[in-house]
């Protein structure tokens, strides 16, 4: 299938001008470059490459109606937008010219691309889906978090930020390796230092090394002036930690 064409054309119903729109739009387009080269890199079979190809398609495709409905990207201000993007996926037919068995698999990679922890039980090349549209929409994400309009990705501005604190338990989430769950971010700067978390839920070595290479995520710290002095020295702390712990995993090439 010409999954691209498919999606083009479906993002034509949405308003380009709409600075949210036009945003994923170039998420998605990027996330699909990332899932390429990742699976190149895995050198997986032709038929993983190319559902692969499909899920990064199609992860975000329940953004735009998201957006129409709610002019947000916070899904627990509106509508968890994987379960929503499965919604449109069906009632569209997008995926009808594939088997019901390729057509299972896509949608629970995309219903799990966002979601804290793959469900489990999942069948393994089901799994491997799941596991490789994760690493690529994270890959990205930083890309979008350090280049795009902070307000409309994340809620609030660069100077917002700068004068805010990182949060206890967010602190101790990053320093203990572990993801920050969404419902404990307080502020603004605890949902910037939760993207690091994105790091220590990686599945891949070779997805590091694609961050390595890129650095995106550190562009939005190093620009700021945070205001308070704890903060900054929070903030060099966790990136210290963070990169320690990423030099380590490619360095032991796991998996």
């Amino acid at each position: 299938m010409d999954a691209e064409k498919i999606f083009l054309e479906y993002a034509e119903r949405y308003d380009r001008r709409n600075g949210k729109i036009n945003l994923k739009i170039i998420h998605t387009l990027a996330v699909v470059q990332v899932m390429d080269q990742l699976t190149e890199k895995l050198h997986l079979d032709e038929e993983t490459c190319e559902l692969a190809h499909i899920c990064a398609m199609f992860h975000d495709i329940g953004r735009f109606e998201q957006v129409r409905r709610y002019d947000t990207f916070l899904d627990h201000l509106s509508v968890d937008h994987a379960e929503l993007g499965c919604e449109v996926l069906k009632q569209e037919r997008i995926l009808a010219e594939l088997s019901s068995e390729k057509q299972q698999r896509i949608l629970t990679a995309v219903r799990n691309h966002n979601r804290y922890q793959i469900e489990p039980g999942l069948e393994g090349h089901t799994e491997l889906l799941c596991r490789l549209i994760r690493d690529a929409d994270k890959c990205d994400i930083f890309r979008v978090f350090a280049c795009e309009d902070m307000v409309d990705t994340m809620g609030e501005t660069e100077e917002q930020v700068a004068e805010e604190t990182v949060t206890d338990v967010v602190y101790d989430s990053i320093m203990r390796h572990q993801c920050v769950k969404k419902e404990e971010r307080k502020t603004g700067l605890d949902k910037w230092v939760s993207f690091l978390g994105f790091f220590f839920d990686m599945n891949f070595s070779q997805s590091l090394e694609i961050l390595m290479e890129e650095r995106y995520y550190r562009a939005p710290f190093d620009r700021t002036r945070f205001t308070v002095p704890e903060t900054r020295e929070r903030v060099e702390k966790i990136l210290k930690e963070t990169e320690k712990y990423i030099r380590e995993r490619i360095d032991l090439q796991l998996p």
